[in-house]
């Protein structure tokens, strides 16, 4: 570019302010220095004038000039890195660099970006171009006279024609391309080959930049296996040019490449040829013809993927024949819909990433394959409700340990260090609540943000990734025939996977462990002596009271519930429906009778009475006489005593547990015969509609039933208080003797020994201490799991609906869904070594919290994108997913699900790490953890295909003779998960298969789901297209290479780092499995 330096310096140090469009401090981000890699932010003075952007050399407005941005040719847009709310990028043309700049608030973010993205000629031209189409649709007559603008290529006609508008990015047109006879300036060498693509639409001046093919090793024929698409968005015309440029990349790893030769043709050409094949010469910079290029021209449609053709539009003028059947609303017999078009998963996604490709098969037909990648929005929707629920559920309990009333001043320390433990909880979740709330950004959490404690509850880089499969030529011809004989034949074929990063709390480092290792060293081994509690095996006491308050406020409901129903059916005078009512009561309070006589509840209630103040116990001394001992103090006020015969007595105002359950039965028996004395005789007429003091019209029946059902419903209330507050007191307790049981004898202590104990001087502060320390590491402990299970939630239910919306159509999934549950396999490549150990047993045991996790889907009330997204209820013991579906979709579920019952999930998890740090761990480390995770998670997986073996019908693999059983598989993970085997990544890999085969669903992972992740995406995507589709077998790595190279996941790391280039080095892949490792060239030392 030819520039004059001190004319440009004139204009950037001009003084009046209003010259420029803007100016202000934009924060950039360079290299220290040009031999180090290492990354500085530097704040500078920035002045923006028409399409120049002049830097400063500091952020004083007065400084000298710096450099300036000619912002032509380049995209300018908001950016995750290096932070999401406050950082936009300039990406220019043919420059793989990016510059990253920052403001320094999110409104300057806003400001700066539009002023950006207004400044350059094309934008000018863009917005005459507009104001231009809109004053002519006005008048009828052009403005600015001039030669006829040429006919659009609209490929919103045929839509528009319907009452529908094409999402910008629904493709639209594929050009698949090869090279022949290609001539480089030594005869020695064959090219490594790539074609990049641009476009420019007269009567703009510049190239755009579109996309560009894998590159092809050592042959002056290459086919490439990447295709061209260009969206809807793209606004082609017919006088639209194409430019192919054919590069030869003499070095991958430093990228040293030169252009062999280019060829342009317009989009015209390509419509009107007659097999919509051009075959245009590679002219170099020189003239001279360098080789050939054949482009073979393809329409993307959801029906036969015939090429493109001409039909003419009611203008006259030539459109793309797209096929109608895109733009049909979405049915209920739309098994394999679009991520924009479909109306559930288009409220779920949002920002796709398309690639395309053309791969051979074994019976020389053609794949047509598709990548989607998208982000999520429930990445910060489920945080944001499940934080609502726990700030509820927290604020809950303060109201219960409030509740307990006076306590011994010991137990009063340890209530107010919990009080204080739960307030804080509150506190944090409400400010990150509010964050969450506020946030306006993308719709993922990026790698570079894993310890941003803002956003500690989202998942990490939670996106879906989708494979499309489409049969063409031999496939077409005979599913043509089979639809000619009336037989139904699906041409493709949708595989999901969701990708996220480790679900760990990576806020609060892993210097202790993960969650399984801190659990496992606070867990609760308390059996007090005399108590006589069973708990079942793994189960802790703190477990068991919160299972018997849930079941017994459960009963309580119902309870409720029937005795109004009794009621109702006496006002109607109904015996029938009065038995009813009353049989079900009956029934519902002698559970909660039963349930109540636990001994678990029975040592609480007297644990709670012995903490009272006015407590007082009597044991024999060492004479064998009776000695009394109280709780409370010589001067406590609280004590009451009362003269009974010859001595003082302690008087207690309440009634004993014995009572308390004799009223409830009492009170049931009274309402059974008196139901029992009515339903004898006939109701008398006359009696009918009498008018109570209340003004209610009702019988003498309800009159007569309805004291005695009052009755029973406070006993009911009184019973689960006094239930409530002896459970909650006994969780207080466990978190007090936590403190005491740090001995590695695990002493067991009684709560009179606690309360009688008489430490000395020395020893007096050390209870309140211990209890203040324990509170904060239960704390942590709490915090920490409710951040992991967070993050694991947000990914099981994307997968969750997604799976169901693509097979609503397929009868035994809905089957498996209600009688088996549905499968959700986790695969882990993380390695068992250093932090990411940490993160390991944190998966473990967030995913073994989902066991908790049910789904009812219900119909939608409309279908807005608020209304179509998922709704959680409940408590952390059972979090309910509400799914709303349209009406139309709705009504394609089987009747047990529609009637509301609960679905549940069986997660799964699988792990094995592949990289360097497996290899340490291997050889100098321990892998016990790898190991015992597998081997217990096969037994789940056993578990659930016997299940499912025994419901359904048939078995999922009867349809698929070429393949191995399902049985089969099993076995072999058996013996896999079974043997001690280095980097052993056929237990994913079958896992996997199983799991695809029994309709699950498949989430993967590793610590950040950009570069590990990526590999094993592409590996499973590559392998499904042999085992299912016949992918030729001699173009597995070529196919596998494409995909890591020019596919979605590559993509995935730009969004995250702002780099196209997987975080490996060339020695750390020594340590990967073969398959594992990227091509050359895509890899480099950047931030992970």
């Amino acid at each position: 570019m030819r520039y004059n330096a001190r004319e440009l310096m004139h204009i950037a140090s001009e003084k009046p302010s209003y010259l420029f469009d803007k100016e202000g401090v934009l924060v950039f981000r360079e290299r220290e220095h040009f031999w180090k890699n290492k990354a500085v932010n530097v704040e500078r003075w920035c002045r923006l004038k028409g399409n120049l952007l002049f830097y400063m050399k500091s952020k004083n407005k007065f400084s000298s000039p710096l450099g300036v941005f000619v912002l032509e040719r380049c995209t300018i847009s908001s950016s995750t890195f290096p932070n999401p709310e406050l950082s936009l990028k300039i990406q220019f043309e043919l420059d793989p660099q990016v510059q990253y700049l920052t403001t320094l608030s999110q409104e300057e973010r806003d400001a700066w970006l539009a002023a950006l993205q207004n400044s350059s000629i094309e934008a000018l031209r863009g917005r005459f171009e507009s104001l231009r189409g809109t004053i002519m649709a006005k008048t009828g007559q052009d403005p600015v006279p001039g030669p006829e603008p040429p006919g659009l290529l609209n490929v919103n006609e045929p839509a528009e024609r319907l009452g529908i508008h094409l999402h910008p990015d629904e493709p639209i047109l594929e050009l698949s391309l090869a090279c022949s006879e290609l001539i480089t300036p030594r005869d020695d060498r064959r090219p490594n080959s790539y074609v990049q693509v641009s476009y420019v639409t007269p009567p703009g001046g510049f190239w755009t930049k579109h996309s560009q093919t894998e590159i092809i090793e050592a042959t002056s024929t290459p086919l490439f296996m990447t295709t061209v698409v260009f969206t809807a968005g793209s606004r082609l015309t017919v006088n639209t040019r194409v430019k192919l440029s054919v590069w030869d990349v003499k070095d991958r790893a430093t990228s040293t490449m030169y252009e062999i030769g280019s060829a342009m043709f317009p989009v015209k050409d390509i419509m009107h040829a007659d097999d919509h094949r051009l075959h245009l010469p590679l002219k170099s910079s020189e003239g001279n013809t360098v080789g050939y290029i054949t482009i073979l021209s393809w329409e993307l449609s959801d029906k036969t993927p015939m090429p493109i053709s001409r039909s003419p539009s009611p203008s006259n003028k030539r459109v793309l024949a797209v096929d109608e059947s895109l733009f049909e609303p979405v049915s209920s017999n739309a098994k394999y819909c679009s991520l924009s078009r479909d109306v559930v998963l288009k409220a779920l996604y949002e920002s796709t990433t398309t690639k395309t490709y053309r791969f051979p098969t074994t019976a020389g037909s053609t794949l047509s394959v598709q990548e989607f990648m998208a982000e999520t929005k429930l990445s910060f929707h489920i945080p944001i409700q499940l934080l609502k629920i726990l700030i509820d559920e927290e604020k809950q309990q303060v109201v219960e340990l409030e509740d307990l009333g006076k306590l011994t001043p010991h137990w009063e320390q340890v209530r107010k260090s919990l009080l204080d433990h739960h307030l804080h909880l509150v506190h944090e979740y409400t400010e990150a609540l509010h964050g969450l709330q506020t946030y306006r950004g993308p719709a993922f959490k990026a790698s570079c943000l894993k310890e941003d404690k803002r956003f500690e509850f989202v998942p990490l880089n939670l996106h879906l990734q989708r494979m499309r499969v489409q049969l063409l030529e031999e496939e077409i011809a005979s599913a043509t025939l089979s639809h000619n004989t009336g037989e139904s034949t699906d041409l493709h074929n949708v595989y999901d996977i969701v990708t996220v990063g480790a679900m760990a709390a990576h806020t609060l480092g892993f210097k202790q462990g993960g969650l399984k290792k801190l659990l496992s060293s606070h867990e609760d081994v308390y059996s007090p002596k005399g108590s006589g509690t069973s708990c079942s095996p793994g189960q802790s006491h703190s477990a068991k009271a919160r299972d018997l308050l849930s079941s017994i406020q459960a009963l309580k409901t119902q309870i409720m519930y029937y005795s109004e129903s009794l009621m109702r059916s006496a006002k109607d005078l109904a015996p029938g429906d009065m038995r009813r009512a009353l049989d079900s009561l009956t029934d519902k309070t002698r559970q909660l009778v039963t349930v109540c006589e636990d001994r678990l509840l029975d040592y609480a209630i007297h644990s709670l009475k012995a903490a009272r103040p006015d407590y007082i116990a009597t044991t024999p001394n060492d004479e064998g006489d009776s000695v009394t001992i109280t709780t409370g103090t010589e001067d406590d006020p609280t004590a009451k005593w009362t003269w009974e015969g010859d001595s003082f007595k302690p008087k207690s105002s309440q009634s004993s547990w014995e009572d308390t359950l004799m009223n409830v039965d009492k009170s049931l028996d009274c309402i059974i015969k008196k139901v029992d004395q009515m339903t004898q005789q006939e109701p008398p007429a006359n009696l009918i509609n009498r008018t109570p003091k209340k003004g209610r019209k009702t019988s003498e029946w309800s009159e007569a039933l309805y004291p005695l059902q009052q009755t029973l419903t406070q006993c009911v209330s009184l019973l689960t208080e006094k239930v409530q507050q002896s459970l909650t007191f006994l969780l207080l307790q466990d978190t007090n003797l936590d403190c005491w049981l740090e001995t590695p004898e695990k002493k067991r202590v009684s709560v009179s020994q606690m309360d009688q104990s008489k430490p000395s001087q020395s020893e007096e502060a050390t209870p309140e201490m211990e209890t203040s320390c324990v509170s904060s590491r239960l704390q942590e402990l709490q915090n920490r799991r409710d951040i992991v299970f967070s993050q694991a939630l947000s990914a099981v239910v994307a997968g969750f609906i997604t799976k169901l919306r693509t097979s609503l159509n397929d009868e035994n999934f809905l089957r498996q869904l209600y009688l088996v549950g549905l499968l959700v396999h986790y695969e882990s490549l993380l390695s068992p070594h250093a932090d990411e150990l940490g993160m390991l047993e944190d998966m473990v045991v967030g995913i073994n919290d989902l066991r908790n996790v049910t789904f009812k889907i219900v119909p939608a009330s409309s279908t807005s994108t608020h209304d179509l997204l998922p709704v959680l209820t409940g408590t952390r013991t059972g979090i309910n997913v509400r799914i709303p579906l349209p009406p139309g979709l709705y009504g394609l579920l089987p009747a047990e699900i529609r009637s509301g019952m609960l679905l549940r999930i069986q997660p799964v998890l699988f792990t094995v790490g592949i990289n360097e740090k497996a290899t340490l761990a291997e050889k100098f480390g321990n892998t016990s953890l790898q190991e015992i995770v597998n081997i217990e998670n096969f037994s789940r997986l056993n578990s659930y295909y016997e299940q499912y073996m025994e419901m359904m019908p048939a078995p999922a693999d009867v349809d698929q003779p070429h393949q191995t059983r399902l049985a089969g598989l099993l076995q072999f993970l058996q013996n896999n998960v079974h043997i001690r085997k280095s980097k052993n990544v056929e237990i994913l890999q079958q896992s996997a298969e199983i799991c695809r085969r029994l309709n699950g669903v498949r989430v993967t992972g590793c610590k950040s789901a950009k570069d590990r992740t990526a590999m094993s995406v592409t590996l499973e995507q590559c392998t499904v297209l042999q085992l299912e589709h016949m992918m030729a077998p001699q173009i597995f790595t070529n196919a596998l290479d494409c995909m890591r190279s020019e596919g979605c996941r590559r993509e995935n790391t730009m969004k995250n780092i702002g780099s196209r280039k997987y975080a490996f080095h060339s020695l750390q892949l020594m340590a990967f499995p073969k398959n594992y490792r990227p091509p050359e060239g895509t890899y480099g030392n950047v931030q992970t």
